[in-house]
């Protein structure tokens, strides 16, 4: 995109915020019922009149909710809850005009990193949407899907597929350690074949990281990484072990996965990920399908809320 185009697409003036949203809020996220009582009084407060509110028990009452919106030409569509919540968003939004507000009630919020969002401030959160700064943001697609932030293949996917709802509410974070016990001790290592311009690569591995944005949980996957720069980068290592697994994510949870001595990391604008046994796919904590795998970059295809300071800079 030129940048006269992402300069007229990345403002609105500040002294005219959206006067009307439509709020969909997935209830079954960490933090929405800590917050969903007091949202209509603050969302007023801000500015911001409400002209509907809906407060779905599940991810799928959210997209279609969100969809209906969208069709309908609302402006403005603030979501309520975790990354798979936004990735469900992401999908009903990307390549529309209606503009996306994030309000970061799940429990990792990667997604609201990557746009440089306050976290566990309700107020502050609405305060970017009621400043009406905009920005067209790149989003990441795999065989088809849009995904806000991450997508995994291998050992990190049975995990989430393992990790029921209702343990992440109420244990957070921790609630994918103790899913993780049983894939750890049961998923096999898988030979993998990775592809882009200009280079292969073949790996013997346990798990792929490929990130549209910065984070993984709290992890910046490549240091350089934005949620404009148009590029993917893929995290993966050539060890199949169970320890080498579990040293990876120790490694990812200090920051340190780069300094692996078996870590790749790669940066391109799509990747092609292929494996001799058929592993699972998940986007945003939620699972997909299975390998092959095709990704890419949607180049400033999602409008959405952020600070008047950009996300240039993550």
């Amino acid at each position: 995109m030129r940048a006269t185009e992402r300069a007229e697409a990345s403002t609105v003036a500040a002294n005219a915020p959206p006067r009307e949203v439509v709020v969909v809020v997935n209830r079954h996220s960490r933090h929405s019922d800590a917050e969903i009582e007091r949202l209509y009084d603050a969302l007023a407060a801000h500015g911001l009149r409400v002209a509907a509110f809906h407060a779905e028990p599940a991810e799928e009452g959210c997209r279609k909710r969100i969809k209906r919106a969208a069709k309908a030409g609302a402006p403005a569509i603030l979501v309520g809850g975790g990354d798979g919540t936004m990735t469900h968003a992401v999908n009903e939004l990307a390549k529309r005009r209606s503009v996306l507000g994030v309000l970061p009630f799940g429990t990792g919020n990667s997604f609201a990193q990557s746009l440089g969002l306050p976290l566990h401030d309700l107020d502050a959160a609405l305060a970017v949407i009621a400043r009406g700064h905009v920005e067209c943001i790149d989003v990441g697609v795999v065989n088809g899907t849009y995904f806000a932030n991450f997508a995994t293949v291998g050992l990190s996917s049975e995990i989430a597929a393992a990790t029921p709802r209702g343990l992440k509410k109420v244990a957070g974070a921790v609630a994918y350690g103790l899913a993780s016990i049983r894939p750890m001790l049961t998923h096999r290592a898988f030979r993998a074949r990775i592809d882009w311009s200009g280079g292969r690569l073949e790996v013997t591995t346990q798990d792929i990281i490929v990130a549209n944005g910065r984070f993984y949980g709290d992890t910046p996957v490549a240091p350089d990484a934005t949620i404009v720069d148009g590029r993917l980068h893929l995290f993966t290592t050539d060890n199949g072990s169970a320890l080498g697994a579990a040293r990876t994510y120790i490694a990812l949870g200090r920051g340190e996965h780069a300094r692996l001595p078996d870590a790749h990391l790669l940066t391109a604008r799509a990747f092609t990920v292929r494996t001799r046994k058929r592993q699972p796919i998940a986007i945003d904590g939620s699972p997909l399908e299975k390998t092959p795998a095709r990704f890419r970059v949607a180049r400033a295809a999602l409008r959405v809320f952020v600070p008047e300071a950009g996300v240039a800079h993550g």
